[in-house]
């Protein structure tokens, strides 16, 4: 199994038996159109993926509803044929926004995609309702533990999950100076510590540009990155990747 940052944001590219799954795709420069009011997120150029990685994928995840999960732009790029694994509420904006593809929903007991096992788990707060934290374990027992947003500690603990490869956020976003939206570095450390996590991905660190009535109202604390490299080889630059059978 191979892991691939898609892209300068949160977008993941995986590549397991000749297949590949691409994980909350945003491939265009322009999150929302020129006259959003409310929020515009952009970067400098596409994806990093090439044409041939794209035409590979024959299956898509998108872990959450906002935006910048599921973007339909990109998501009308594949073919219509492509199975999207999600859960019951974005299955429903799917819908109404006429995608035709065929749509599974994920569950917590595992979905089994292309030899490997899929399980959605239940992700923290303000996020319990609307997205999920993936586990990806490959048959020869690699695993890889994603999450957006916040991990949920509790149930970390008391499943014991553990990964080699944490997608992690590490860069700290509140609402209002209130509602955390991601995690700091030290939560992202401490998650990563408890999966016993070799590898770390960072994802969700800001695009180039983000504008807006609500980009007023958030703010940001970049993570250490010094300090993460400490304890994990770290990845956070677009294009990075790790292949367990070490191509």
């Amino acid at each position: 199994m191979k892991i691939i940052k898609a892209d300068n944001y949160q977008s993941w590219y995986i590549e397991y038996l000749n297949n590949s799954i691409i994980i909350d795709p945003w491939l265009t420069t322009k999150l929302q159109p020129e006259n959003s009011f409310f929020i515009q997120r952009s970067k400098n150029r596409n994806s990093s993926l090439s044409q041939d990685q794209i035409n590979k994928v024959k299956a898509i995840i998108i872990t959450a509803p906002f935006e910048d999960h599921l973007h339909i732009e990109s998501i009308k790029m594949f073919s219509k044929d492509i199975i999207i694994y999600t859960s019951k509420i974005v299955s429903k904006s799917l819908i109404k926004n006429k995608i035709l593809n065929p749509i599974k929903i994920l569950s917590e007991s595992g979905t089994l995609i292309f030899n490997m096992n899929v399980k959605a788990l239940p992700t923290s707060y303000p996020y319990y309702s609307s997205t999920f934290s993936l586990l990806i374990e490959d048959i020869e027992g690699n695993k890889v533990f994603h999450e957006g947003h916040r991990v949920n500690f509790k149930y970390l603990i008391k499943h014991k999950i553990k990964a080699d490869v944490s997608i992690l956020t590490a860069e700290e976003s509140k609402l209002l100076g209130i509602i955390q939206l991601g995690m700091n570095f030290k939560n992202t450390i401490k998650a990563s510590k408890l999966m016993e996590s070799k590898h770390l991905f960072i994802t969700g660190n800001q695009p180039e540009k983000t504008e807006g009535f609500i980009a007023k109202f958030i703010k940001t604390k970049k993570y250490n990155l010094d300090e993460l490299s400490k304890y994990f080889i770290v990845y956070v630059t677009e294009g990075d990747s790790y292949s367990f059978n070490g191509e």
